[in-house]
């Protein structure tokens, strides 16, 4: 859009969103001139009225002062098409994105992320700073992301970062934060302990069958095991950023610390970065540089929660442990497993895990260097010659102990005198890219051509040291110190450490160009062409070929445009493309390296035959190639009634083939599937929308309203398989012809058979049955990825008072809750918490209820039913923000240019059916995920 800009001869310019607002003196005097907003596209810059592709883009405003140590968590409902749930709550983990839909099947779904120019690494973004961030931008569509075709297929994230202004003076900017972040509770019904009791009286097991109701209505112990594991977190933040400029060199320089505790006790992250961007030219223009330095440590205290022991998850001990249990039963290590040793029951879980909370040890320290030097030199006034340098180093250090006294080490230490383990892994990458250009540029009449060559080579590698100690002397033992290690004898080898290491590269090389044509601002052409060629596969197949071809139509500069008032700005747009995917499996970009997924891999293992050594056997196959996207777009951007109401609209239909799948071999071979590329294709189409509306916009009483609001339809669906009749299955889940990606695959359930409690279900007939067969499952229409989602708010100003919010919401989607199937099961009576509904079972007196009998035949069925799959449709008030800018006639006369104050919140509301601790998981079951944090945080923010 064009944005007018006041050229100012004293005072100060903030930029704030797209608009440009200059604080002027009274002395000042103003002229207008007109300023092309600019589009990022990867290697080139156009302007948006020139872009011919689909772009999304979100600014400094939106990110800066946000409570999120990861930048991506606060996107999530700010970009039409773009889903981003929080896999986790854990301080500075990555989530989950995912951009028109999931388009591979076995393969990584990850968008290419590309920080100032520089492929980056997307597992480390806890180390980057998000006050450092200018621009956030999307590329979706064909024409947008040919350039990176062959790591596109999945989307593209452009971040830049601040930079300085040239002849500016100083300005200085200091920002922190103050916040408490608080346990979002799960919906559960649980019971307390009474209940509890009472429902092992009735099924005989536990405590409770050997009670009286008389001691069990006097019991009076009844342990909230959420608050003994979870906590109020505080976290805060202080960020320092100075801008200066000259005639022909500028910088931009910050300092940033984070503070941010996990809500779950012993866990948190610390984060200290650094950043500059430095920016000159010569007098002439001809030569201009950049260099871009960032740098971030951090340090954080994780939660292992996947590993699925009972013993080392504190997720289950908080809302699963008998809440007859006093905590003050633990004393210590030795004490606990003397106590386990009595009835070696899991009843003592949440005992075990308060031990863990002090003798166990879980460190990650991080370390991140990014530098990147850009150069440019016009060798004529139409030709530019370009080459640019990045590299980033990662270094990463984790150890893990489980102390020598604690209850683990008691219960694992066997014959041995000592006990405990420490790990220290070492974790080194390195990533490094070069790029060469040659840009024509031409201006022939009413004709523009802008012509680029371009020569890429990408290179990571990525080095792993890791150590494993076990036996522990609890006299000397200091974590990550290696002191207390117990020297191995003659007896055995238990205390002689395990180590191993691993080197892993990947490299590309890639040879693109692009041309874009103009004629007189009115109609735009185009066009891509890319060759790429990976060390993932072998021999021909390591290269792709990946184009793409876009146009645009500037409806609004038609002459018959001229009479129609109420347009400001409205174009049409298309594209058809290629993009290719060369990432075999899911997992890091190291994943399908080693072993190669292209060659069979023949490897000496211990203990396989009768104790002796044997061989293990990995499949490859030679023919492995580029899994490719095919994408048109079509889609239209819009201002109109002078500029109050702005807005993007696209439909796209996005079909991968040479789909990554695993093919079915003959047992004997000694696998069941090997990963190939097959004739399967997955189809992504949908819409998207994008729209602003200024409600109130008077500038003489300072007063605006803005609302907005994006959202997308995806539907998908996968046809070609050929093995299985037509169907992959994976437990609950199938993949079929003419159905979503891992569709649900169940029985339906109806109810409970009043005659007696057993669970009622549908067979293929439509009849009612006790024991349906595989041949009774049903496809449930749905899976976990949503097929609506979206998000708005509004932007409201008044004065010197400011008030934003943002909703964001998902719909037709289910997950199986693997939690509420576990409190609905009795067996779990004898140690772990259950439902208070199955109080309500049925019993030959209680006929007309939805709970079976506690001892129902046919209860193990239940698990491929869609009894507990449930609707994970959610709207949540995402953030809310209300701030106060000082007026400006309190600011004269000091050092201080401007100054507000802030107050906001996250995840404050959440509506939805799901039960669980966070309804954005990915996963079925919450015990085995960090839960996401409500957040509030008070902020302040001043510029000299």
């Amino acid at each position: 859009m064009n944005v007018k800009l006041r050229v100012i001869s004293a005072g100060a310019l903030f930029f704030i969103g797209q608009v440009v607002v200059g604080q002027k003196l009274k002395e000042d005097t103003a002229k207008v001139s007109n300023i092309d907003e600019v589009v990022v596209l990867g290697y080139r810059t156009v302007t948006k009225k020139n872009a011919a592709t689909s772009v999304a883009t979100i600014d400094s405003k939106t990110i800066e002062n946000r409570p999120n140590a990861n930048v991506m968590n606060i996107i999530q409902g700010q970009l039409a098409g773009v889903n981003v749930t929080a896999s986790t709550g854990q301080p500075g983990a990555k989530p989950t994105v995912v951009i028109r839909g999931v388009g591979t099947y076995s393969g990584n779904s990850d968008p290419l992320y590309v920080i100032d120019g520089f492929p980056s690494n997307s597992d480390n973004f806890r180390s980057i700073n998000p006050n450092d961030i200018d621009t956030f931008s999307v590329l979706k569509d064909a024409a947008a992301i040919a350039e990176y075709g062959s790591r596109g297929s999945n989307g593209v994230i452009l971040i830049t970062t601040k930079k300085g202004k040239f002849n500016q003076n100083m300005r200085v900017r200091y920002n922190n934060q103050f916040g408490i972040s608080f346990l979002q509770d799960p919906k559960y019904n649980l019971a307390d302990s009474k209940e509890f009791l009472s429902l092992q009286k009735i099924y005989g097991v536990g405590a409770g069958a050997k009670m009286t109701d008389e001691q069990i209505a006097g019991y009076d112990i009844n342990t909230d095991w959420k608050k003994v594991f979870f906590r109020p977190a505080i976290t805060q933040s202080h960020n320092l950023s100075l801008e200066s400029g000259g005639q022909n060199i500028n910088s931009y320089t910050s300092i940033g610390y984070l503070e941010n505790e996990g809500i779950l006790r012993t866990t948190g992250l610390k984060r200290f970065t650094v950043r500059n961007n430095i920016n000159g030219k010569s007098g002439n223009d001809r030569f201009k540089y950049s260099l871009v330095t960032g740098l971030g440590f951090s340090k954080n205290n994780e939660a292992i929660l996947d590993a699925g022991a009972v013993n080392r998850n504190f997720i289950l001990g908080a809302y699963r442990s008998a809440p007859y249990l006093s905590p003050g039963l633990y004393q210590n290590g030795q004490q606990l497993f003397d106590l386990y040793s009595k009835d070696g029951t899991l009843l003592y879980t949440p005992l075990m895990l308060m031990d863990k909370l002090v003798n166990y040890n879980n460190l990650t320290e991080e370390m991140r260097l990014d530098m990147a030097a850009n150069l440019s030199y016009k060798i004529t006034n139409d030709l530019t010659a370009k080459a640019r340098t990045s590299g980033q180093y990662l270094n990463t250090w984790f150890n893990q102990a489980e102390y020598p006294l604690s209850f683990n080490a008691f219960l694992f230490k066997g014959a041995q005198e000592f006990s405990g383990f420490e790990d220290m892994n070492q974790r080194r990458e390195f990533i490094l890219n070069n790029l060469w250009q040659l840009e024509y540029f031409k201006v022939l009449g009413k004709h523009t051509f802008t012509l680029q060559g371009n020569a890429e080579y990408n290179y990571s590698q990525l080095n792993t040291n890791n150590n494993r100690q076990k036996g522990l002397d609890p006299k000397t033992f200091v974590p990550g110190t290696g002191t207390g290690y117990i020297a191995d004898t003659s007896n055995n080898d238990f205390y002689v450490s395990a180590t191993s290491a691993s080197k892993l590269k990947w490299a590309m090389i890639s040879y693109f160009g692009s041309l874009d044509y103009d004629f007189n601002k009115k109609y735009g052409i185009t066009g891509g062409l890319r060759r790429d060629g990976t060390n993932r596969f072998f021999g021909d197949k390591q290269w792709g070929t990946f184009w793409s071809v876009g146009g645009r139509w500037n409806v609004d500069e038609e002459e018959f445009m001229q009479n129609v008032k109420f347009v400001n700005a409205f174009k049409i747009r298309a594209s058809y493309g290629t993009q290719g995917n060369q990432r075999i499996v899911d997992g890091s970009i190291y994943a399908g390296l080693n072993p190669p997924a292209y060659t069979n891999i023949y490897s000496v293992t211990n203990n396989t035959y009768n104790g002796n050594q044997g061989y293990t056997i990995a499949f490859g196959d030679k023919e492995l190639r580029w899994e490719t996207t095919k994408q048109y777009n079509i889609g239209s951007d819009f201002e109109f009634f002078k500029r109050r109401l702005r807005g993007a609209f696209d439909y796209y239909v996005k079909d991968t083939h040479d789909l990554y799948m695993p093919d079915p071999t003959a047992p004997v071979l000694g696998t069941l599937s090997i990963v190939r590329n097959t004739d399967v294709v997955l189809q992504n189409k949908g819409i998207e929308i994008n729209l602003a509306y200024d409600v109130i916009r008077n500038k003489g009483n300072d007063i605006s309203l803005t609302f907005r609001v994006n959202g997308s339809i995806n539907n998908q669906k996968i046809n070609g398989i050929q093995s299985g009749n037509g169907r992959i299955s994976d437990g609950q889940v199938v993949t079929a012809n003419g159905g979503l990606l891992r569709e649900y695959f169940l029985y339906k359930y109806l109810g409970v058979n009043t005659a007696n409690g057993n669970l009622l279900f549908e067979d293929a007939d439509g009849n009612t049955t006790e024991s349906p067969k595989d041949s009774d499952r049903k496809l449930m229409g749905v899976n976990r990825l949503p097929k609506y989602q979206g998000g708005f708010g509004f932007d409201f100003n008044y004065k010197n008072f400011f008030v934003s919010s943002t909703f964001t919401f998902v719909a037709k989607l289910k997950r199986f809750d693997y939690d509420m199937s576990d409190l609905y099961n009795p067996n779990n009576l004898a140690s772990f918490n259950v439902d208070r509904d199955l109080l309500n079972a049925w019993t030959p007196s209680n006929t007309n209820t939805d709970v079976p009998s506690l001892k129902a035949a046919n209860f193990g069925l239940q698990g491929n039913s869609d009894r507990f799959l449930v609707d994970a449709s959610y709207l949540r008030l995402r953030n809310v923000q209300l701030g106060y800018r000082i007026p400006k006639r309190f600011l004269k006369d000091t050092f201080i240019n401007d100054m507000s104050f802030t107050l906001q919140g996250e995840n404050l509301l959440t509506f939805t059916k799901w039960r669980g601790y966070d309804v954005e998981s990915p996963n079925g079951s919450d015990q085995q995920r960090y839960p996401s944090p409500r957040v509030v945080t008070f902020g302040f923010d001043v510029k000299f």
